[in-house]
């Protein structure tokens, strides 16, 4: 799957609106939240990535956001119909590398009931 800008989210109000009408599963190093586009949106979904400046310096916060991207375009197919998606990078994301955090959202795949496609 291939990001394009079109599908990232930066308005507030995107990031409000998933996390007051979304569901949400908490890993151990990200939060995967999610919430279905309205109908007369277009098909693909609309990704945003947040990572707080508790995490760290920016040179590791953009980091962290390039492994999490890079994540998404190896195993977000399931999530690329119809969907907000927001994933919060937690503190400890920081303590680990990128097979932990690749470990950590497929297990939050698995447990929203989102498989990724053989």
């Amino acid at each position: 799957m291939q990001l394009k800008r079109s599908q990232t989210m930066k308005r507030a109000s995107e990031f409000a609106m998933v996390r007051n009408e979304g569901s949400s599963e908490a890993g151990r190093f990200l939060i995967l939240s999610t919430a279905p586009l309205p109908e007369k949106a277009e098909q693909g979904s609309r990704f945003g990535i947040i990572t707080t400046k508790r995490i760290g310096h920016a040179v590791l916060r953009n980091t962290l956001r390039r492994r999490v991207r890079e994540i998404l375009r190896a195993h977000g197919e399931p999530l690329a119909q119809g969907l907000y998606v927001v994933i919060v990078v937690r503190n400890r994301a920081a303590m680990t590398d990128y097979a932990g955090l690749e470990k950590d959202f497929l297990k939050l795949l698995a447990r929203k009931h989102l498989r990724p496609q053989a």
